[in-house]
């Protein structure tokens, strides 16, 4: 008679109609259904599963009589799937359940060392004020298990946005600050150099006008000393000429004044001699012209 059979890895099907592997209840899985699927569920972590994957049963015969045909293995249920023809179909739902649940295997572990490390971070939380290293380096184990070796590189940068920024951003206000006063101070600068030039351009200038001018006013003073002297000459010249005519009316007075005077003395009476004052009169009226040429007598 024809049976069918699944191998001895596997376990019939819930459908009743094919096989599927038995799940490793030594590492707490156990068999769940949901519609159609079926896949071996984690009884302590029921998010972790793996879905198992039917394949065909194989086809026996049931050995009533007592034949037996060449090979009895071909007609005994439960036989491992690797002495059945079509072993390789059973190979590869062993391999891709192997692979899968190996990465079951490695969440729950993976779970079992967040649960592990999480409880530490609230530990370490808890001394947070005595001991704030611990609390760090159980922080950065916790999360770096989480979400992997990226996460520390993320860390940073958010360290860097939330703490190192502010101060970071204050710095370029500042740099910006002292950039702005540094243009405006500059633009003072700027502006005291055009009024400097243009100061010293005037200054240039006036340096020039009043050089011109005090050459000038040297022209000035020296023609006007030049005309001083040329008037002292022209005076000392004209009085020269009129001291000698003073001279001259001098000795032209004396000689005259000799003159009238012998005049009179020899027209005195012998033996008398004229007064000082008789001389004088003689001497007025000789100047005035008087005509008279016998002296008074008192």
């Amino acid at each position: 008679m024809l049976g069918n059979s699944c191998p001895s890895e596997f376990t019939l099907h819930p459908n009743g109609s094919s096989c599927v592997l038995q799940c490793p209840t030594a590492k707490n899985y156990e068999m769940t259904s949901s519609g159609s699927m079926v896949s071996c569920t984690h009884t302590a972590d029921k998010t972790i599963s793996v879905q198992l994957m039917p394949v065909p049963m194989y086809p026996y015969f049931e050995n009533i009589f007592g034949a037996r045909r060449y090979d009895d293995r071909a007609y005994s249920p439960n036989l491992t799937y690797k002495m059945l023809p079509n072993k390789q179909v059973y190979q590869n739902e062993v391999d891709r359940f192997a692979s899968a649940i190996a990465i079951a295997d490695e969440k729950i572990s993976r779970n079992d060392k967040l649960n592990t490390a999480f409880r530490s971070m609230q530990d370490a939380e808890n001394a947070r004020d005595t001991a704030p290293d611990a609390y760090q380096t159980a922080r950065v184990a916790y999360y770096t298990l989480l979400k992997g070796d990226t996460w520390i590189e993320e860390e940073k940068n958010r360290v860097a946005n939330a703490e190192a920024q502010p101060i970071i951003n204050t710095f370029l206000d500042k740099y910006k600050s002292l950039q702005y006063t540094r243009s405006r101070q500059q633009a003072v600068i700027d502006s005291m150099n055009n009024v400097k030039q243009s100061v010293l351009g005037v200054k240039d200038d006036l340096d020039f006008s009043v050089s011109n001018f005090q050459r000038h006013l040297e022209d000035i003073k020296n023609q006007i000393n030049k005309d001083k002297r040329d008037q002292d000459i022209q005076l000392a010249k004209a009085t020269s000429w009129i001291e000698v005519l003073l001279n001259w009316l001098i000795v032209l007075a004396s000689l005259i004044a000799i003159f009238f005077l012998g005049r009179y003395l020899m027209r005195s009476k012998p033996g008398e001699a004229p007064s000082d004052s008789d001389i004088m009169s003689y001497l007025r009226r000789s100047a005035y012209g008087s005509r008279t040429t016998t002296p008074t007598r008192r």
